[in-house]
Parts: C-alpha cells; sequence; structure tokens
C-alpha cells in the first residue's frame, strides 16, 4: 500500500492489510476488498476479520467503521 497511509485495528492497534481488485469495464471504480491483519495477532475484533465486500474505498466495507481505526 505504498503512498496510503496505515490501516490500524480499533480493537489491537495492529496494522491491517487491504487488497483490492477492481474490474475497471465501462469506468467501474467498485472494488471488491479483503482487509485482515498483515500478522496474526489475538484481538478482539478477530470474530469482524477478514472483512471483505465491494466498495470504491474500503471505509465503505460493512464493518468498517467497527473494524478500520479513525482516518487521519
Amino acid at each position: 500500500m505504498s503512498g496510503h497511509q496505515a490501516l490500524l485495528c480499533r480493537g489491537c492497534a495492529g496494522h491491517l492489510y487491504a487488497v483490492c481488485t477492481t474490474d475497471h469495464t465501462g469506468g467501474n471504480k467498485v472494488g471488491q476488498w479483503e482487509v485482515d491483519h498483515e500478522m496474526p495477532v489475538s484481538c478482539p475484533l478477530a470474530g469482524l476479520l477478514p472483512l471483505t465486500g465491494r466498495g470504491v474505498s474500503v471505509h465503505d466495507l460493512p464493518g468498517a467503521e467497527e473494524v478500520l481505526g479513525p482516518r487521519r
């Protein structure tokens, strides 16, 4: 995620990775996302991860507000 701010977990403050696959056919900007911890950790929010779903931004995913740390 070079050039992007790090995503942090609200539950454990661990770093999260985000992978997005987007089919740009027809100007589509909505991607299929997967977000999870970079390294396996003990986290109180482990049951909510990985976050998966479709959205323009990782912050559009269902459950993103509960899991992702605040935007800076």
